[in-house]
């Protein structure tokens, strides 16, 4: 409930420029993917669509239809 604040604003899955590192927070709380990536996904997630975010490390799958 501060400045930022991802509770009344969203969080937001979002492109990033290749020349960016991944695995570091370098955003305020948004999903930060590959743009290649990105472009293969949102095909395949329906507008309105709840996402579930987790901790939990990406299972095997996910990340092989991705490619």
């Amino acid at each position: 409930m501060g400045q930022v604040d991802t509770f009344r604003r969203y969080i937001y899955i979002h492109g990033t420029p290749d020349c960016e590192p991944m695995g570091v927070p370098l955003s305020h709380g948004c999903i930060r993917m590959r743009n290649d990536d990105l472009l293969k996904l949102f095909p395949l997630v329906p507008p309105h669509c709840a996402v579930r975010i987790d901790e939990a490390p990406c299972p095997n799958w996910a990340a092989a239809e991705l490619e």
